[in-house]
Formats: structure tokens, sequence, C-alpha cells
């Protein structure tokens, strides 16, 4: 999440001014940065929440695999009721930080609006410089997919050193890329696979919720009326959270078409357009090791075209 710096002491001043296009842009400011204090707020909090609910799941899958008594029961309800507060309170952050987030992209877009109507007033170059430098900070970067072109991987015989150093060189580099490629492949995978883990724990855990609560009914005491429906019914299929966007896997089809084969890059591209975590994390996986073992294979050859380098070196 880009955030905003703090301005230096030189710049408060410059808000300060008192001309009704500088109090507009001071205005845009504060709302602007107010919004990311918001956003940064909330993201920690459903970091927290997510962490808690997740041990609150593990915690219920331990106590339901413990031999059934009266303490165990008692502790289970508990558990269950922690884990549907939890859940309810992580569903109502999580919706709280993507309205914030909505918001900070709107107050952005004012501050933007603001900045370049003061610069359009030509203000002196202390000022121009402060904007120019907050207008850089908020601005969206849109980067284009940048396709990995490998470079040649087969040895001319009849190359001299200095053109095999620059072979090697151009391999060295793509194995650079690819590297970047498997630590967000990796790292993509890992996240889908907690979320579907959560949503598989929060799943489990309402079904053997119902089987207890069917039980309780069939046997029914005045010392363990109570019953456990309810106590997780409402922690909904979001309670684990959001799985990450996309964008990073449909960006990877087009950086990867001359890397990995496109049986693979078609398995990545219906698995995140499919939506299910786990299949995405599956498809991120697959692509990872297929990018790895192209990894390992450049690696071979530039020892080989190294090799071959220092070979001619020596006659």
């Amino acid at each position: 999440m880009l955030v905003l710096v703090l301005l230096v002491a030189s710049m408060a001043t410059g808000w300060a001014q008192s001309s009704p296009v500088v109090e507009t842009t001071t205005r845009a400011y504060n709302a602007s940065s107010a919004a990311e204090r918001r956003v940064a707020d909330l993201a920690a909090q459903r970091t927290a929440l997510a962490q808690r609910y997740e041990d609150e799941l593990r915690s219920i899958d331990r106590l339901k695999n413990q031999r059934a008594s009266w303490r165990r029961d008692r502790e289970l309800r508990d558990q269950l009721s922690e884990a549907n507060e939890t859940a309810k309170q992580l569903a109502i952050v999580t919706g709280d930080l993507a309205a914030s987030q909505s918001q900070l992209a709107g107050s952005r877009r004012v501050l933007l609006a603001a900045i370049d109507a003061e610069l359009a007033t030509n203000p002196a170059a202390p000022r121009k410089l402060q904007l120019d430098s907050v207008r850089a900070q908020i601005t969206p970067t849109r980067r284009a997919a940048h396709r990995i072109v490998l470079p040649d991987l087969q040895i001319d015989p009849l190359a001299d050193p200095e053109e095999l150093d620059q072979q090697a060189a151009a391999l060295r580099a793509s194995e650079a890329e690819l590297a970047k490629q498997i630590a967000g492949l990796d790292t993509q995978a890992k996240e889908l696979e907690r979320v579907a883990m959560l949503r598989k724990q929060h799943d489990r855990t309402n079904e053997m919720d119902r089987r207890e609560d069917n039980n309780a009914r069939r046997n029914t005491t005045s010392g363990t009326s109570r019953s456990l429906e309810g106590a997780a019914a409402d922690t909904g299929p979001t309670a684990g959270g959001a799985p990450p966007p996309a964008q990073f896997e449909m960006e990877a089809t087009i950086v990867l078409a001359e890397v990995v084969d496109t049986s693979t890059l078609d398995t990545l591209d219906r698995a995140q357009r499919s939506g299910d975590p786990a299949v995405r994390a599956d498809a991120a996986k697959r692509a990872r090791d297929a990018v790895a073992a192209k990894l390992d294979l450049l690696r071979i050859k530039r020892a080989q075209i190294e090799q071959r380098a220092k070979q001619l070196r020596h006659r």
C-alpha cells in the first residue's frame, strides 16, 4: 500500500499560505492523509483479527478431537462463541477496510486535481517542488507486464571468449528475472493456501458444530441443555479473509509466455478466473515449479558457456 510520506517542516509553511487555491490543496491533503491513516489502522486490525481467528479455529479442532466430557463441551462452546465473535469482527473490519480504501482512492483523486490546479497558477519554485513531490507519491503507477525473452541457449562453436561472456551475462540477467517470478508465485501460492485453509477450517467447524448440536438435541439433560446451534454459523464464507487479487496471475500469463509451456499458462488462467483460492494456489505452485525448472536449465547452460570461455582463454 502506497503511504504518503510526512512533509518536512518547510512544506508545512507552504501548506499554510492563505490564497484560496492553496487552502483548497491543504484541505484535500489533510483529507487524503486522514484516509491514509484510516486504511493503515484498519489493515493492521484486520491482520490481527485474521490471525486470532486462525488460532481459534485450530483450538476448536483440537477440542473436537478430544474425548467428549462436560469440561470439553463447556470449553468447546466457549471457543465456538469466541470464534463466532471474532469472525463477525473480521467481517466488519474487512468491509470497513474496503470502504476506506475506496474513500482513500477518491480523496487522492481530489488531491491530484487540487495540486494540478495550483501548479497551473505557476507557484514559486520551492512550492512547485513540494507539490510535484506529493503528486509523485500519490499518482497511481501503471506498469505494463514485461514478457521475459530468454537468450539463446546454444553454444556457438565459433564464438570467441568475449561473445561467450556476453551470452553468459544475458543468461544471468534472465536468471534474475526468473528468480523474481518464482518468489512472486511462491508468495501468491502461500497466501492463497492460507485463505483456502481458513475457509476449509471454517466449513469443517460448522459441520462439526451441526453434528454436536444434533447430538445435544438427542441427549439433552437438565445440566447440559444449552445448545451449540448457531455458535459458528454466522462466520460467513469470507471470515478467513479475501484471497489476494488475481492481477499477479494475469500478468504472469504474459510475463512467462516464452518461459513455460502453454498448458501451464492455461491452467493459471483458468484458475484465476475460477476464484477458488485452493485451485489458484495449485496453479501458482505448478507455474512456480515450471519456472524453477527453466531457471535450473539456464544455470546449467550458463555454467557450460562460462567453462567454454575459460577453456578458450587458456589455449
